[in-house]
């Protein structure tokens, strides 16, 4: 899954975007994870802006001890 993000990065951003542009290894997912991390704690902006654009689920109005 890729996932464009217009946002400004701070220095511990672009370290990461560096290590990752620069190492083709499998190494690779776990920096994924170490940014996605960095971005779902360190910018809540970013991450308010993704949930605001998936849809909305609606909540199903029947219970389930109706089932």
């Amino acid at each position: 899954m890729k996932l464009y993000l217009e946002f400004e990065p701070c220095n511990e951003c672009r370290d990461i975007i560096k290590e990752l542009a620069a190492n083709q290894t499998s190494a690779d997912i776990e920096e994924s994870r170490k940014f996605l991390r960095h971005i779902t704690y360190g910018h809540s902006d970013v991450v308010q802006a993704i949930v605001k654009e998936f849809p909305k689920q609606e909540k199903s109005r029947q219970f389930d001890w109706f089932r």
